[in-house]
């Protein structure tokens, strides 16, 4: 147990800043650290680097975070969050919308917000594999999971099928997992425009009457 205990101590923050200043720290150290293992690896992200391209002292550096793989769990939250708030906002205002038109918008920003942050979401934990368990609840879709299911709700009328949450699970796995596949090596080689309009009519053709 205090083995436990210490290894997610070794993955949490030290403490959260509130004050204006300390935010801008924090904030500077995490970006400074999504900036080095995007351009030379994980391996390369040492915490004298970091602190050095974030422009702080190591000690201040440790002030927030115990080590590398706290900072990156915060990164990996931080970027997740943010993409969940544009996702819900994106939903919230598609609510009125018909489906077919709705659904080419929210491929549309899924495929940009995924492009924009494909290394953190995508690939930082085969660099970084101890932090899987800590965030394995950390993906969009869990944190829009009611938004995506109000969403189907509104739509019902337009659907063909019955049981919604199970809808939502393939729809979100596939689409997802296709996002994925196309960001990482475009195994047909279409365009951006061209996949988003494939992704738009498997989700209506699995979906709509």
């Amino acid at each position: 147990m205090a083995s436990q205990s210490k290894a997610v101590d070794d993955v949490t923050r030290r403490k959260s800043p509130k004050q204006q200043r300390a935010l801008a720290t924090a904030e500077a150290i995490v970006q400074a650290t999504q900036q080095i293992i995007v351009k030379d690896g994980y391996k390369a992200a040492t915490t004298n680097r970091i602190a050095e391209t974030a422009g702080v002292s190591v000690g201040s550096l440790y002030q927030y975070f115990p080590n590398k793989q706290a900072i990156v769990r915060t990164l990996i939250e931080e970027t997740v969050t943010n993409a969940a708030v544009r996702v819900r906002g994106m939903l919230r205002d598609l609510m009125d919308v018909p489906l077919e038109p709705a659904l080419r918008q929210i491929m549309t920003v899924l495929v940009e917000v995924y492009k924009e942050n494909d290394f953190v979401l995508f690939r930082i934990l085969d660099e970084v594999p101890e932090l899987k368990d800590y965030t394995q609840n950390l993906a969009i879709e869990i944190h829009t999971h009611s938004t995506n299911l109000a969403f189907l709700e509104q739509h019902q009328h337009e659907l063909k099928v019955q049981d919604l949450k199970t809808s939502l699970l393939l729809i979100e796995r596939a689409t997802i997992h296709s996002i994925e596949c196309y960001l990482d090596k475009n195994p047909t080689n279409i365009t951006e425009q061209q996949f988003i309009d494939e992704l738009t009519r498997m989700a209506l053709n699995y979906l709509s009457k």
